[in-house]
């Protein structure tokens, strides 16, 4: 076991922060070598907690293969593309994922929350050194560290059934409560590593963990600035779109309340991204932008952006999802056709003018494969060999139309509803519905097109998972169970349907022994 006296470290990416990181085998903590540059000569004016902010989301970068193997691998949308399958990737598909599988590890994620803890107990003591931050600054960077950690507390709650909540920095002292009831801080340094795993939380339920989330975006949005002036600086779009907010606070608070079944609540704060002029729907033609540049005005609130270009940064969902060997594709994921085309094809419009219809997925080659990670254009034009740097979005400005067109629906304001559905189909291309002819007032019918308009705009973006999650608790009916097993050869569906009928198998397996 690795001693205690090497959990401290240094990193330094495009910027300098301190974290621990959780590995995926027995021992907590891995080691890093301390970069030259040490903390002491950190932390020290605005330029530090700035540069430290950015740090903050790389280690998310990484994760982005994770994202859609989570969220969309399981799902009813996608299955393996090669016809031997990677053993670890077919794992998802077929919905039997075991304990030592390698994309399981969600380190990348509790790199993150340590930087962001770091953040936030760093931000006031750097304030006391810069006396020109003030106090709407100091107040902006410790909400951006807040609501950042709360959008990786909610990737993990939907994902695994079992994490540690972990809300102070431990690379210097640890903050916990004794078997006497007494607030005890301590260095970190002292401690064994037995007692720093008998200090993490791990939450009694998940409604612990819902509250908590929850708390931090509403404290998140009341801090955060609404139009990007940072220091008396408006960030740049890269830096705006690849950075938390505060309409993607409202957007996230409005979402969970619906998980919580406040729909009124759910509905007022769908308002504010919605009234943003930053954030609109756009329209078709621009639509495909968003995963062919390097940010997306107008589409996206939060991605994860890769430069390629001079900075060769890259993400794996080119490998994930080309079919062709020479451009580094491995091919491991592609889209269900029986699944896609029907949801694709507009019963309505009877056209292909639906943009996303044209951009999500194409055959290539004789290939059916996600297009949004490997091409340039809605055409055919493609990514250059293992230039794989399309941005993954975790939220986009369509969220805040959809999520309000669900909470109104659950409000019974069907017209209101409709009306935020139809302004998602115009902006993709399709036709608008007619409330003479569409039966806008049947509560089944507009749910179900409001989670397919979801699946359309938000194909292969790692989400369709915890919407069949969402669907099952609104329906009150396992939902989930009955979509994805339709993906699978008729012999197989009804052992797949019942398992997941059983909703502990949701969730991806932790090994227990690792938090023994």
């Amino acid at each position: 076991m690795k001693k205690m006296n090497a959990i401290k470290k240094i990193i330094l990416a495009s910027a300098m922060t301190t974290s621990l990181c959780l590995s995926s085998c027995s021992d907590f903590f891995e080691v890093t070598p301390s970069n030259h540059i040490r903390e002491e000569e950190f932390y020290k004016n605005r330029e530090d907690l700035n540069a430290s902010a950015i740090g903050m989301y790389e280690s998310l970068t990484k994760e982005v293969h994770k994202f859609l193997l989570w969220g969309d691998a399981r799902a009813d949308m996608v299955t393996t593309g090669q016809l031997d399958p990677d053993p670890y990737i077919n794992e998802f598909v077929v919905n039997n994922v075991s304990t030592d599988n390698p994309y399981t590890n969600y380190a990348g994620i509790y790199r993150t929350i340590a930087r962001c803890n770091r953040q936030m107990e760093k931000v006031y003591q750097v304030k006391a050194l810069d006396t020109k931050i003030a106090d709407r600054d100091a107040s902006a960077f410790y909400a951006e560290a807040l609501l950042l950690r709360a959008v990786c507390y909610y990737q993990l709650l939907r994902t695994y059934a079992t994490f540690p909540i972990i809300t102070t920095d431990f690379a210097e002292h640890i903050t916990y409560i004794n078997a006497a009831g007494e607030t005890v801080k301590e260095p970190t340094l002292s401690l064994s590593s037995e007692q720093i795993r008998s200090i993490y939380n791990m939450p009694a339920n998940q409604q612990e963990v819902w509250t908590l989330v929850y708390n931090d975006i509403l404290t998140a949005l009341g801090m955060l600035p609404i139009n990007y002036q940072w220091n008396g600086t408006t960030l740049s779009g890269e830096e705006r779109y690849g950075r938390v907010s505060q309409v993607l606070a409202a957007t996230y608070a409005a979402e969970i309340a619906l998980w919580l079944g406040e729909y009124q609540t759910a509905s007022s704060f769908c308002d504010l991204p919605i009234r943003n002029a930053n954030h609109t729907l756009g329209n078709s033609g621009n639509w495909f932008n968003q995963f062919s540049s390097s940010y997306a005005p107008l589409h996206s609130m939060f991605l994860l952006g890769f430069k390629y270009t001079n900075s060769f940064e890259t993400n794996r969902l080119q490998e994930f999802t080309s079919s062709v060997r020479a451009d580094g594709g491995k091919y491991y994921l592609k889209p269900v056709p029986s699944v896609v085309d029907p949801l694709f094809k507009d019963d309505v419009s009877l056209t292909d003018a639906d943009i996303r219809a044209q951009a999500s997925y194409k055959v290539v080659a004789g290939d059916t494969v996600i297009w949004k990670y490997i091409g340039l254009d809605n055409v055919l034009a493609m990514r250059k060999s293992y230039e794989s740097s399309a941005s993954w979005h975790i939220m986009r400005s369509a969220d805040a139309f959809l999520l309000k067109a669900l909470a109104d629906l659950m409000l019974n304001n069907y017209s209101s509803a409709f009306n935020f559905i139809n302004m998602v189909r115009e902006a993709r291309g399709l036709v608008i519905l007619d409330k003479l002819t569409f039966p806008y007032t049947n509560k089944e019918v507009m749910e179900d097109m409001i989670f397919k308009e979801r699946a359309r705009e938000f194909a292969f973006e790692g989400k369709r998972w915890y919407d069949l999650m969402l669907r099952s608790k609104l329906d009150r009916r396992n939902v989930l169970a009955d979509a994805v097993s339709a993906k699978y050869p008729q012999n197989l569906r009804a052992a797949i349907r019942a398992k997941l009928q059983n909703e502990a198998n949701w969730y991806i397996p932790v090994d227990p022994k690792k938090w023994e």
